[in-house]
């Protein structure tokens, strides 16, 4: 991971805040939205590489960037122009099944809740905000905002509908979870028209294939002779 800093100017934005100790408050959405920039909260916020300029991190007074995305180049920051610091940080994962993303969620996670205790905001990219950034706020969903791993996706895909971790991270955040709560909310199914087992939260993307691989299967039998 690489961590560097620059210069932000911040507006005054009010929002509700998570608890102290990360339990659940009632979420209010700010007043500043851009299109294409997911808030999941009143500091988390969730979007793809092409909707990011300077300008739209000052307007909504960010203050911490990840950048998940090594085929991309920098963040575009703004400019030094005040005394407040944006924190940024880029972590070269690709979105492959086989990425460790998991060595990354404890210190990330913490990094994201410190900002957020000092008042900052934090968000988070890759090149379309589906997949490996999804990724990184649900771990944080989990450890620090009283949400099991459903709850997470359920919450985020509420207000981001075309998030969709790959197989991989999946698998990661249900052994992030195991060792967080000691529990696995969400179980995986395997469905026989794509070979593999899927997250249950995924399977309404894949009844209709399923059920028509299925019908499919029982005609051949009905008439291989």
């Amino acid at each position: 991971m690489k961590v560097s800093e620059t210069h932000n100017y911040q507006m005054s934005i009010q929002t509700n805040q998570l608890l102290p100790d990360g339990s659940q408050q009632s979420f209010q959405a700010s007043t500043v939205q851009i299109p294409g920039i997911s808030q999941l909260l009143p500091s988390l916020y969730l979007c793809g590489a092409s909707v990011i300029s300077g300008k739209a991190l000052e307007d909504l007074a960010i203050s911490f960037v990840i950048n998940i995305a090594p085929e991309l180049p920098d963040t575009p920051l703004p400019h030094s122009n005040s005394n407040r610091h944006v924190l940024y940080l880029r972590i070269n994962a690709l979105d492959l099944p086989n990425s460790n993303l998991s060595v990354h969620f404890d210190e990330v996670t913490d990094m994201i809740e410190t900002v957020r205790l000092t008042g900052g905001r934090t968000l988070v990219h890759c090149v379309a905000g589906v997949s490996r950034s999804t990724t990184f706020c649900l771990a944080y969903l989990i450890k620090y905002a009283g949400m099991n791993l459903r709850e997470a996706f359920v919450h985020t895909k509420a207000i981001r509908p075309q998030i969709r971790p790959n197989l991989g991270f999946f698998q990661q955040l249900r052994a992030y979870e195991q060792h967080l709560h000691g529990v696995v909310s969400v179980n995986m199914v395997y469905y026989e028209c794509i070979q593999c087992k899927i997250p249950d939260v995924y399977e309404t993307e894949y009844r209709a294939m399923e059920d028509f691989y299925q019908k499919q299967r029982k005609f051949k039998r009905l008439h291989k002779y």
